[in-house]
C-alpha cells in the first residue's frame, strides 16, 4: 500500500514530482523513490506490507530492463499468478509479480489479478505510459491533462504541484451537492480527472486512450437456481477464501468491528481461518444515538478477540471535524469520515493492515434506501396527482414527514430513483441546486449510469444495488476509507470485494437479500448465525455518522459564520447568498434535518479556502 505519482511530457519538471511525492508522504512513510528519463518521471512512497526488504522498493525495473513501475495496492493471488505464468522472481513482493506479469502479457494480465491496485508502468521501448485501476475502485488514481502533457497521482493533492491553473468545475460542484461526493471521471478541479474503476489508460505521443477492462454489469446473469442452503454454503466458502487471502502480510493484521453484520462476519471469518488472536478496533461517541460500542463489545467477547475501544469525547471529535479539509482534498459531505479518521489512527498504533466490512450493504441490500423503494413504489400506484397530494400533505407535518415529502417529490419518472437516492441522503435536490444558483447543472452523467444499470434487465432492488456498487461504494465509501486509513499509514483490505464473491453475490435472487419477512441482508445473516447467537445479529441497523448537527448548533457554530455567512465568502461566487443565509437561519431555528446541506456547504467553503485562495 503506497502513494504513487508521475508525469509524461516536456511541460513538467522533476521538482514538481518531488513536491507531489511529499504531499503524499503519509501514504508511504517507509521509503521514497524516484525515476526520471527525458519526458517521464515516476515517484513512489512505500508502506511496507509484503517483503519488507529494500529489494522490494520502487520504482521497480523489469528483469528485461524495458519497463519501470510504481504500484499501489495488493495482489493477493500473486503467488498463483507467478506460478501460472512461470515468472522468474528476485523478491517475494507482489509488486514484482505485477511488473513481470505485465512485461509478459501486457494489459490482459489485469484479469489474472485478485486484489486492489493502481498501477503505472513506463514502457521505455514504445515511450508509452500505462495506468490502471482495480475492478471496484478500491485504490484511487487521478490525473491532470494539459494538451499532450499528463500527470497522475494517488490523491488529488498530489496533482496540485503540476496544475497550471486551479479552477473549480461547476458541474462537479452540482454533483457534489446532489450526491455528497464527486463521481468520476470528474474531480472538483477543471482538467483534473479520476480514472474510473475497472479502466486503464495508455498515454504516448499520439495522445491518451482509455479502455474499460472490467465491467461489473457484464457479470449480471440469470439468478442462481440453487436452494437457500446451497447458496449459503457457497457464500460462506467464498467469504472464508477471500478473508484468508487478505491475511497475507509480513506486518500485523487486525479488523474493524462495529458490531454490525458486515464487520462481525469479517471478524468471525478472520478467526475461523487464522490461528492467531484477532485484534479488533471500534470507537464510540459520548452521544448515545451515535454509539454502538456495546454491541461491538458483545461481539468481540463472543469471538474472543483482543478488542480495543475508544470512547470519543466531544472536544476531541470536534477538533477532528475542523481538519476534514486537510485530509479530503475535494469537498466530501460524509460526516462518518470523522470517526473513520479516528478509528484508523487508533488501529495504526497497533497494526499496519485492517480488514473492513465495506461492500456488504451494497451486495446484500442493507440500506434504508431499499425500504424506501417499496414505499415510493406503493405511492406511485396512485399516479402523479395522488403522489403530489400525499407529498403536499406530508410537507405540513413534522421533520420526519417533511423528509418523506421531499423524497416523494421527484421531478420526473426518468429521474425518480436518482432523486430518491439523493433525498434519502438528505442532500440538495436538483431544484434546490438551481435555486442556489447553479441553473445549468445537468445530471447527464448520472442518468447515463442509471440507464446502463437498467439495461441489464434487472429491476427493483437489484437495480439500486448495482447502482450503489458502481457508484456509492466505489466513489463515496471506498474513497472515505482510503483517505482516512492512508492518512495514518494503515492499509485497509475489503474481503467483500473479492471479485469472485461479488460476481456470485450479484446473481443471488433479491428475495434472499431482503426476505419476505422484511429482514435485510438475510442470507448474509444466515451465514453469520454459524458464528454468533441470534440476539447479536438481529437488531436495528446503525450507521457510522458523527453528531455534526449537535456540534454545528454549538461548538462548531463558528464554521457556519466563517464559511457560509461572511460577506467575502467564496461560496457567493457560485451561489445566491440570500438562499444560503435563509438555509442557515432555518437550521439555527432548530431544523436539524438541514444538517447535511449546511455541512456540505461548509465542506465546499473549506475546500475553496484551503485550495483556491
Amino acid at each position: 500500500m503506497c502513494g504513487i505519482s508521475g508525469y509524461l511530457g516536456e511541460y513538467f519538471e522533476h521538482d514538481q514530482l518531488r513536491q507531489s511525492a511529499h504531499t503524499m508522504r503519509h501514504r508511504g512513510p517507509d521509503a521514497e523513490g524516484f525515476y526520471s528519463d527525458g519526458p517521464v518521471g515516476l515517484a513512489h512512497r512505500r508502506l511496507s506490507i509484503i517483503d519488507l526488504s529494500t529489494a522490494a522498493n520502487q520504482p521497480m525495473t523489469s528483469a528485461n530492463g524495458r519497463y519501470v513501475m510504481v504500484f499501489n495496492g495488493e495482489v493477493y493471488n500473486h503467488s498463483e499468478v507467478a506460478r501460472d505464468l512461470s515468472l522468474q522472481l528476485k523478491t517475494r513482493s507482489d509488486s514484482e509479480v505485477v511488473l513481470e506479469a505485465y512485461a509478459k502479457n501486457g494489459p490482459e494480465v489485469l484479469h489474472h489479478f485478485n486484489g486492489m491496485f493502481a498501477i503505472a508502468i513506463w514502457d521505455k521501448e514504445k515511450k508509452s505510459l500505462f495506468l490502471a485501476r482495480d475492478r471496484f475502485g478500491i485504490k484511487p488514481l487521478c490525473y491532470y491533462k494539459e494538451g499532450r502533457n499528463l500527470a497522475f497521482a494517488s490523491e488529488l493533492k498530489g496533482l496540485l504541484p503540476f496544475v497550471k491553473q486551479k479552477e473549480a468545475d461547476h458541474e462537479a460542484i452540482g454533483d457534489f451537492l446532489f450526491l455528497e461526493y464527486i463521481p468520476p471521471p470528474a474531480t472538483i478541479l477543471k482538467n483534473c480527472f479520476k480514472l474510473p474503476a475497472g479502466h486503464y489508460m495508455i498515454a504516448d505521443r499520439s495522445g491518451i486512450k482509455i479502455r474499460c477492462w472490467y465491467n461489473l454489469l457484464e457479470k449480471v446473469g440469470e439468478p442462481h437456481a440453487a436452494d437457500e442452503t446451497e447458496m449459503e454454503e457457497t457464500l460462506h466458502a467464498l467469504l472464508r477464501s477471500s478473508v484468508k487471502a487478505r491475511l497475507a502480510s509480513d506486518v500485523p493484521v487486525g479488523a474493524f468491528l462495529s458490531g454490525g453484520t458486515d464487520s462481525s462476519l469479517i471478524s468471525a471469518a478472520f478467526g475461523a481461518v487464522s490461528d492467531q488472536t484477532i485484534r479488533t478496533f471500534n470507537i464510540g461517541f459520548d452521544v448515545a444515538q451515535f454509539d454502538e460500542s456495546e454491541a461491538a463489545r458483545k461481539v468481540a467477547d463472543h469471538l474472543q478477540t483482543h478488542h480495543t475501544f475508544l470512547r470519543l469525547g466531544a472536544s476531541n471529535s470536534i477538533n477532528w471535524a475542523t481538519k476534514v479539509g486537510d485530509y479530503y482534498d475535494e469537498p466530501f459531505a460524509v460526516s462518518s469520515c470523522i470517526p473513520s479518521l479516528q478509528v484508523s489512527k487508533m488501529a495504526a498504533e497497533h497494526v499496519t493492515v485492517a480488514l473492513s466490512g465495506d461492500g456488504g450493504d451494497e451486495l446484500f441490500m442493507g440500506y434504508d434506501l431499499y425500504r424506501w423503494y417499496n414505499r415510493v413504489s406503493k405511492v406511485d400506484r396512485l399516479g402523479k396527482p395522488g403522489r403530489k397530494g400525499i407529498a403536499l400533505l406530508l410537507s405540513k407535518g413534522d421533520h420526519r414527514k417533511q423528509r418523506a415529502a421531499r423524497i416523494l417529490n421527484y421531478p420526473s419518472k426518468s429521474k425518480q430513483w436518482l432523486h430518491v437516492w439523493s433525498q434519502v441522503q438528505d442532500m440538495f435536490s436538483e431544484s434546490e441546486i438551481a435555486k442556489l444558483g447553479l441553473s445549468t447543472y445537468s445530471q447527464e452523467r448520472l442518468l447515463n449510469e442509471w440507464k446502463a444499470v437498467a439495461a441489464t434487465g434487472r429491476t427493483g432492488h437489484d437495480q439500486l444495488s448495482l447502482f450503489d456498487l458502481r457508484n456509492y461504494l466505489a466513489n463515496d465509501l471506498l474513497h472515505k476509507v482510503d483517505i482516512a486509513s492512508m492518512a495514518h499509514g494503515l492499509e485497509v483490505r475489503v474481503p467483500f470485494l473479492d471479485h469472485r464473491l461479488v460476481e456470485y453475490a450479484i446473481n443471488i435472487p433479491a428475495c434472499y437479500k431482503i426476505h419476505a419477512s422484511g429482514e435485510q441482508k438475510y442470507l448474509l445473516k444466515k451465514v453469520l448465525e454459524r458464528y454468533l447467537p441470534k440476539p447479536l445479529i438481529y437488531r436495528p441497523k446503525w450507521g457510522f455518522p458523527a453528531p455534526v448537527g449537535d456540534w454545528l448548533q454549538a461548538d462548531l457554530s463558528w464554521m457556519i459564520d466563517r464559511y457560509l455567512l461572511k460577506n467575502n465568502s467564496p461560496l457567493f461566487d457560485h451561489f445566491q447568498s440570500t438562499y444560503i443565509r435563509r438555509l442557515v437561519t432555518d437550521f439555527r431555528k432548530g431544523n436539524t434535518y438541514l444538517t447535511k446541506k449546511v455541512w456540505a456547504l461548509i465542506q465546499l467553503g473549506m475546500w475553496e479556502e484551503n485550495y483556491l485562495l
